[in-house]
């Protein structure tokens, strides 16, 4: 039995464990692409062209819908909630040392230990709240638009692979890392999706 073209697409996919942000980096490729091929592939016929134009533009309106969902989960994940794992692991921290000030003084056992503990239990306590008040919603409707983001690469893949062919939507697409987690990249060590194709 042979791999069908699903299969074959399926190489050049980004995992759909990905992050919104990797998400957004492979997608902005593929647009980049899609771009250069209208304006230095000289080969297109002029409807070919502007059929592709057409792609682009419902991409770049997918791409801009995807960057309105990752800009507020990664500004909520930056400033927000590491806010209140910080305070997390201040209580784990006076914890431990109520631990080693509890045996050193046998008087005050538990006093100080049990202040930190119930500190402790409030940041988790305030940590889990943020969570389901804010992070939930968040990480929802970004799930959402990477879902609508992948379901619109593969019909333009579809349309433009019978309009063209399976040789050039293979081309759209950037090399991946191992595991298909992000787009592959031997650049600048400070971009997150910078790594080695596989």
């Amino acid at each position: 039995m042979s791999a069908g073209p699903g299969a074959e697409r399926a190489g050049r996919r980004l995992s759909r464990g990905a992050s919104g942000l990797r998400h957004l980096r492979w997608a902005r490729e593929v647009l980049a692409t899609l771009e250069a091929h209208v304006d230095n592939n000289p080969s297109l016929a002029d409807a070919d062209r502007e059929a592709l134009r057409g792609e682009a533009r419902a991409l770049a309106a997918g791409v801009q819908a995807l960057s309105g969902a990752v800009k507020p989960y990664r500004d909520f994940l930056e400033r927000t909630r590491v806010r209140y794992r910080g305070r997390v692991r201040v209580a784990e921290h006076l914890v431990r040392e109520s631990d080693v000030d509890d045996v050193d003084d046998v008087d005050d056992a538990g006093g100080a230990a049990g202040t930190a503990r119930a500190r402790l239990e409030e940041a988790l306590t305030e940590l889990a709240e943020m969570e389901e008040t804010q992070r939930r919603p968040l990480k929802a409707a970004l799930s959402a638009e990477i879902d609508r983001l992948r379901e619109a690469m593969a019909r333009m893949d579809a349309r433009l692979e019978e309009r063209l062919s399976a040789a050039f939507v293979e081309s759209l697409y950037p090399p991946l890392t191992d595991g298909a987690s992000r787009v592959a990249d031997d650049g600048d060590p400070d971009d997150d999706a910078a790594a080695s194709p596989r």
